[in-house]
Order: C-alpha cells, then sequence, then structure tokens
C-alpha cells in the first residue's frame, strides 16, 4: 500500500506539472509518454529496485543468525558503504576529517540502536550460524549503498523530472510487492487485502509513504552521505519523543551515542574537501595572480607591457 499511495501522489504531481491550459485527457497521454516513452530509461530503475529487495531479503537472513546486538551494530557500516560507493560511481571526494566523521557517525548510530537492548540480546540463541549472519549483513551494507548511489546517479544523470522517476519507481514495487500477496492468494482471498489494517497501520503507511517522497528529494537535491546523517538525526529524535511517550530509558550509553552523532555533523559540514588554489604559469614562464592576469602579478605585467607599447609609439615618432 506505501507503494501504491507513492505512485498516485507521484501521478498527480507529474500530470499538474504542466500549467498549459490544455485538456486532461491531452496531459494524460503526455503522462504516458513521459513514463513509457524511453524504456530503457524505465529499465535503469529495476537495478535500485532489485537491490532493495536483495537487501530485505539478506537483512531477513542477518537478524535471524545474528544477536539483535550484533545486527544492529553491524548494519550500521551501510553508511560506510554508501560513502565508498559515492566515490566509486560518482566520483565525490571527501576530506580525511569527513571520513573520520563517518566513524564516528556508524559508532553513535550503533550505540543508541544498542543502548535500550537487553543483555540476553547479545547471546546466540540455538541454531544461529553467526558466519552466515555477518556475510549476509555484510552484502546488506553492499546492497543498501549500491542501491542509493545508483538511485541517486539515475537521477541526477536524467533530464526527466523527479515526479516521473518516483511514478517508474513506485510501478516496479508495486510489481514486486505482489509477489507476495499472489504467494498467500488464498488467506487474501478468505480474508480480504485490507485484513488488520486499523488506524495504527494507516498512520504507518502514511508516514512510510511521504518518507520515501521525501528521501528521493533528499537525494536529488542533494545526496546519500546527507541523507546518512538525517537519517541517524532522525533515530535521535525519536529518542528523544519515546522517552516523553513511551517511557523510554536513556542511559549513558545512549548520551554517549548521540554526543557521537552530533560531533559527527559538526566535524563533516566543518571539514570540507578544501580545492587547491595553485597559481598556473602564463606561456612565457611567469606566473599570473590567478593564473588569468589577474591580481596583483597579472597587474604588474600588463602595466608594463602598456608601458612598452607607449615608448615604442614614441621611438616611431
Amino acid at each position: 500500500m506505501c507503494e501504491v499511495l507513492k505512485w498516485t501522489i507521484s501521478c498527480f504531481m507529474c500530470i499538474n506539472e504542466d500549467k498549459s491550459d490544455i485538456g486532461f485527457m491531452t496531459k494524460f497521454r503526455m503522462f504516458q509518454s513521459k513514463i513509457m516513452g524511453d524504456p530503457k530509461d524505465f529499465a535503469k530503475l529495476a537495478i535500485p529496485s532489485a537491490l532493495y529487495t536483495i537487501q530485505n531479503n539478506l537483512a531477513y537472513y542477518a537478524v535471524s543468525n545474528l544477536p539483535a546486538a550484533t545486527y544492529q551494530l553491524l548494519y550500521q557500516a551501510k553508511i560506510l558503504t554508501t560513502a565508498m560507493f559515492s566515490v566509486f560511481l560518482l566520483g565525490r571526494k571527501l576530506s580525511q576529517w569527513q571520513w573520520i566523521s563517518l566513524v564516528f557517525l556508524v559508532a553513535g548510530v550503533g550505540m543508541v540502536q544498542t543502548s535500550s537492548m537487553k543483555a540476553s540480546s547479545t547471546e546466540s540463541a540455538d541454531g544461529q550460524n553467526e558466519l552466515l549472519g555477518f556475510f549476509s549483513v555484510l552484502a546488506a551494507c553492499c546492497s543498501s549503498g549500491l542501491a542509493g548511489v545508483y538511485f541517486e546517479m539515475v537521477l541526477k544523470g536524467s533530464k526527466v523530472s523527479l515526479w516521473v522517476k518516483n511514478v517508474q519507481m513506485s510501478t516496479i514495487g508495486i510489481m514486486l510487492g505482489l509477489l507476495p500477496v499472489y504467494k498467500d492468494r488464498e488467506q487474501v482471498m478468505e480474508k480480504g487485502f485490507f485484513f488488520g489494517y486499523n488506524n495504527v497501520v494507516i498512520t504507518v503507511v502514511l508516514l512510510q509513504a511521504a518518507g520515501g517522497l521525501l528521501v528521493a528529494l533528499v537525494v536529488k537535491y542533494a545526496d546519500n552521505i546527507q541523507k546518512g546523517f538525517a537519517t541517524s538525526i532522525s533515530i535521535l529524535i525519536s529518542g528523544v519523543v519515546s522517552y516523553f511517550m513511551f517511557n523510554l530509558v536513556v542511559n549513558q550509553q545512549w548520551l554517549m551515542g548521540a554526543c557521537c552523532v552530533f560531533y559527527a555533523v559538526y566535524l563533516y559540514s566543518s571539514n570540507p574537501l578544501q580545492a587547491s588554489n595553485k597559481p598556473q604559469a602564463n606561456s612565457n614562464g611567469k606566473t599570473n595572480g590567478k593564473g588569468n592576469g589577474d591580481g596583483a602579478g597579472g597587474e604588474t605585467i600588463r602595466s608594463r607591457e602598456k608601458s612598452a607599447e607607449s615608448s615604442n609609439t614614441q621611438h616611431d615618432k
């Protein structure tokens, strides 16, 4: 239902992008051509959709074979894999301090996520294969990072609007989401598709749909690394809300994790990669002020050239 709601909202926004006074059917035909006009462009979005599906299955295997605390800690490595794929696929460059801030972010989120877990959650249950769980969570982190960065590359490398991409992505998500419905078709036919829906479930679906659309906006106009920071801060906000509404116990580990997250945000934003501004030499081997004749060096060269020209003119006379 979440994907259906995202698809509906994106279709409405896509159709209303054209503000011209044309009929609704004309707008609808234009909308169809935008969505299915380039099959190759549409097929590109099948890759992140498939990767997200693989990620969900790998996460299921990981949480089934690892203690909950171990899984929560290891799964935060997706922040680092996202940064690595951003460097490899998008050519993004990070400073040394920004890499260090990502390590602080992983540690901080891991401490916050495991602060309320009991000691028994760190013990392995009978029948768990920890080696399989470790490689599953590692593969899930790589799949998550690759899917996010590839989706960012498709969004920023296409001239098609964001809402068209959302419609295409949601269409693929709906098709993939129908597979488990078909698997449980007997129960769906017996009890109905909306069996078990209540106010809480509807609220969760609405929040998930809104969150998915906001993530696409963040990826389009920012990047996946900043999305990771925003997600980490949202975990802290959830903890604060849970403290007042659900009596969450905020212990020393939670506070230390929150401090690590805030320090990581400060460290990342205050230490961007500095661009090198080395002076460039001109064709005569002389160095200009800014490489193009500007600055003090450039003005000195121009003044010498003007004085030489004036002296030559007087000599000719």
